[in-house]
């Protein structure tokens, strides 16, 4: 198990810096710069308030569907129209819902119009999610990890053709920005869609009332979880729309700084997406997984943090190089938001863990408990400090999530957390912040002193045993 995971997750990595990192640094970057910081704030404001309650879309579903298929793939005939149905009418709730919302914060019609369009891509983004737990419950990780990123791809080469393809008489508008998104998430829903039904062997759609009953109860403390984790992900850029004069233009300063940390939180991401099936058919096969989860953590966190710290150091130089002008907010709100990338990555390896083991509910007090946290304090911080408040609450939240689910991991299953451990990873990242702050000091270019930054870094990893790659590769290349 630890082989086949660490196979997949090199996969899915490489595919997804290649097309993640292009779509971020080059194709998202240049939207933004093209269309301008209010038109893209625009956007941004009404792409946050259309996931808010995309809780209403899933319900759970595709946590509860991942972990019930992987410890059965049978399940997926006797789940899917059963689901089917269900996400259908969870879908007119969810219209129902975030447009009387958007009418009562006094949304304008053409921010209603926009909206609209986003709503149906959330729509196709939640199916698909849920077309995709399916097929990594049935064990195709390396097919699953290619739909991953098969809709920034699409979305790439449509937007390179529309930025750089000489193909438009007048500027870029954000409105076709939204379409692509459209385009991309329809082509991967239905290609996930006969996958599904090919693979796993659904010949007919057929709803079942004890089954769809039970689907729900079952699925209630992942709803819970995922709206939480919703709520305390996304609220804060519309927050800062809705909080501040110049709304739309502080959100796009905030999404100056947001990019770069939601695009190295997808990592974190990736690797719960990859853990969660294998880890659910290990438990629900009465295996050991305490070596499987060092191995996640090991090849997840060291690396995450080395890179958190060293963009941090160089906040300004980053934003620099990507934007025209990029807000003094961001700059601070950026910096904040790369030392956040550290605790994301804790939460995600270890409510993984909890997730696998169906350790909900306990998993759902956390995330409220999240979720009321960082409602307040972005209540009190954005008007105050603007995006940097906002990024100051996003790393206040997550390390008391990650803390917390560090805490009930060791209390409900297993202690994986050594403390000599924990004080090793800390200096390997204060070494390395260090070594930045010195570099600073000497002349020469930034990009030369944030490599000698993060080789720093791996080389304290490596003295203080936080990677082991020969290991890794040894384990790699043993086939059994």
């Amino acid at each position: 198990m630890k082989r086949k995971f660490l196979v997949n997750i090199i996969f899915l990595i490489t595919v997804s810096v290649v097309v993640k990192a292009f779509w971020v640094l080059a194709v998202d970057r240049t939207v933004q710069n093209v269309a301008g910081e209010e038109a893209y704030g625009f956007y941004f404001s009404l792409f946050s308030f259309s996931v808010l309650f995309t809780l209403l879309l899933d319900m759970g579903l595709s946590g509860f569907n991942n972990r019930a298929v992987s410890a059965d793939p049978g399940r997926v005939r006797l789940y899917f129209g059963n689901v089917l149905l269900l996400r259908l009418a969870l879908t007119a709730a969810y219209f129902a819902v975030t447009l009387t919302v958007a009418w009562a914060m006094g949304y304008s019609p053409r921010q209603v119009s926009m909206l609209l369009i986003l709503m149906i891509n959330q729509v196709m983004a939640s199916l698909t999610l849920w077309l995709r737990s399916n097929i990594s419950g049935m064990q195709y990780l390396l097919l699953d990890s290619m739909l991953s990123v098969s809709d920034r791809l699409i979305m790439i080469v449509i937007c390179s053709v529309l930025l750089w393809g000489g193909v438009l008489s007048g500027p870029f508008r954000i409105e076709w920005f939204v379409w692509t998104q459209t385009a991309a998430y329809f082509t991967v829903m239905a290609l996930s869609l006969m996958i599904v039904i090919r693979r796993g062997g659904v010949s007919k759609v057929k709803p079942d009332m004890s089954v769809l009953r039970g689907i729900v109860i079952s699925g209630l403390p992942y709803a819970v979880v995922v709206f939480a984790m919703t709520i305390y992900w996304r609220t804060d850029t519309v927050l800062i729309e809705r909080l501040l004069p110049g709304g739309a233009r502080e959100a796009g300063n905030y999404a100056q700084a947001f990019r770069l940390f939601d695009a190295f939180a997808m990592i974190p991401v990736m690797f719960g997406g990859l853990l969660l099936p294998i880890l659910s058919r290990e438990l629900a096969a009465g295996n050991d997984v305490r070596a499987l989860a060092v191995t996640a953590a090991r090849a997840l966190l060291p690396p995450l943090g080395i890179a958190a710290v060293t963009m941090a150091t160089f906040s300004q130089e980053i934003l620099d190089l990507l934007y025209r002008s990029p807000a003094p907010s961001a700059v601070d709100a950026f910096t904040l938001l790369m030392f956040t990338l550290v605790p994301a990555g804790v939460t995600y390896v270890f409510s993984t863990m909890l997730t696998a083991a169906g350790l909900m509910k306990r998993l759902a007090m956390i995330t409220l408990a999240a979720m009321v946290v960082t409602v307040i304090m972005n209540l009190f911080l954005i008007p105050e400090y603007s995006a940097a408040g906002a990024a100051l609450s996003a790393l206040v939240t997550q390390s008391l999530v990650a803390a917390a689910c560090v805490i009930e991991v060791r209390k409900s299953m297993f202690s994986m957390v050594v403390p000599a451990k924990v004080s090793l990873f800390l200096a390997m990242l204060l070494l390395t912040f260090a070594a930045g702050q010195l570099m600073r000091h000497f002349d020469m270019p930034w990009g030369l002193a944030a490599a000698l930054q993060l080789i720093t870094g791996f080389i304290c990893a490596l003295v203080f045993r936080m990677i082991e790659p020969l290991q890794s590769i040894k384990l790699i290349l043993t086939k059994r």
